[in-house]
């Protein structure tokens, strides 16, 4: 998992952000935006419905951030 921070900008009609030179074209990637830092797992959750229980999940993220 790759975490970055990046400023909006506008883009045409539109707001786009730039991901830089470790993202390659055609990549598939799944994007979480907040406008809050999140501090852990389990400010995100909530939002999704998932098959695993939740509790696992932050878990295996927090350990994965070094929260």
């Amino acid at each position: 998992m790759i975490e970055i921070q990046t400023t909006t900008r506008k883009w045409g009609n539109s707001v786009g952000v730039l991901l830089g030179k470790s993202f390659k074209p055609n990549k598939k990637v799944i994007i979480l935006v907040s406008e809050e830092n999140i501090s852990k797992a389990k400010d995100i959750f909530g939002t999704l419905k998932l098959k695993t229980p939740t509790k696992i999940l932050e878990k295996e993220i927090d350990k994965e951030l070094g929260l």
